[in-house]
């Protein structure tokens, strides 16, 4: 099994044990991504290190992981738990011209779209010296036109996908929760065809979980390893971890990113950048309940209808 983790790099910190997207929190990238590093270096991980446009010049020298391109359009204020902070990308948008504030890609014309995402690219290679080729939408929302400017604009591999889930402002309904990566058709980003760009859908724990630390306070680390264990017993090919790098600055979730790297570690698996990941074919997953049933006990009968919450960005 091939184990990918893609950080969206941006500034924040966090409080409560809850990421704060602060702009004026620097830390969140110049921190957050040297903790994550050491981490990863200890266990052999391979990190794929997202980054937004007005981040790159804070984003640490000499990093030997593979960065990409995260893209949050728009700008808008937003209060999550009595927590204020503006969404959106400085450096975006100073250089691209927009019809609208919103934060979401799927709500501006294409070439909007692609113009952002050429600028962001651009920008990136001037200031890290790295083409990126891997994307991650900004709220994990995007549509055909995205798939399309994606495409146009050069990239092989987009990380957006979080499966069998559908909020306001995205829609990934139609995928399976466990979906491993495929190509997108011309006619719709959710369905299989043979389109020049990878789909790497974060893998999703029973209930409906995204995998990351930062769901960690409220379901238990061990419901993460047992969904790890429900993909790696059907010998599925890949497995994949988000988070986001403020989320580093903080000792609690680092211990636990720690943990849960060496307990996946201690399996017969690879860690691969996101640009590694190749098509799948011929697997049909299902669920598979054992493994969380094998560890009821170890912090996961928290309520499980708190799981709606990580929907919330």
């Amino acid at each position: 099994m091939d184990v990918v983790i893609v950080c969206h790099t941006e500034f924040g910190y966090v409080k409560g044990k809850e990421v704060v997207y602060d702009k004026r929190a620097k830390e969140g990238v110049e921190v957050g991504v040297q903790r994550l590093l050491k981490i990863a270096d200890g266990h052999g991980a391979r990190v794929t290190f997202a980054v937004m446009p007005e981040a790159a010049e804070r984003f640490p020298g000499n990093v030997k992981h593979e960065i990409g391109l995260h893209v949050h359009p728009g700008w808008q204020e937003l209060s999550v738990h009595g927590n204020r902070y503006y969404v959106g990308d400085a450096y975006l948008r100073k250089h691209c011209k927009a019809s609208s504030t919103s934060t979401v890609l799927k709500d501006y014309p294409y070439e909007e779209q692609l113009d952002m995402i050429k600028a962001g690219k651009e920008h990136i290679a001037e200031t890290l010296g790295v083409e990126p080729k891997t994307f991650v939408a900004g709220r994990w929302s995007l549509n055909d036109d995205t798939v399309r400017a994606l495409v146009e604009a050069g990239f092989t591999h987009d990380c957006s996908a979080t499966p069998h889930k559908k909020r306001g402002h995205y829609d990934w309904s139609k995928l399976p929760r466990m979906c491993m990566p495929y190509r997108p058709s011309r006619s719709s980003y959710q369905a299989k065809g043979d389109l020049p760009l990878l789909m790497v859908p974060v893998s999703q724990a029973l209930f409906g979980a995204s995998v990351s630390p930062e769901i960690i306070p409220i379901i238990g680390r061990r419901w993460l390893e047992s969904c790890f264990l429900e993909y790696y017993r059907q010998k599925l090919p890949l497995f994949h971890i988000c988070l986001h790098s403020p989320c580093m600055t903080d000792p609690y979730f680092m211990g636990q990113m720690d943990a849960l790297l060496r307990f996946i570690a201690a399996h017969d698996v690879s860690f691969k950048y996101a640009s590694e990941v190749r098509e799948a074919g011929g697997h049909r997953p299902r669920a598979d309940v054992l493994p969380y049933i094998l560890n009821i006990g170890g912090g996961m009968e928290r309520p499980l209808a708190k799981l709606a919450i990580e929907g919330r960005r």
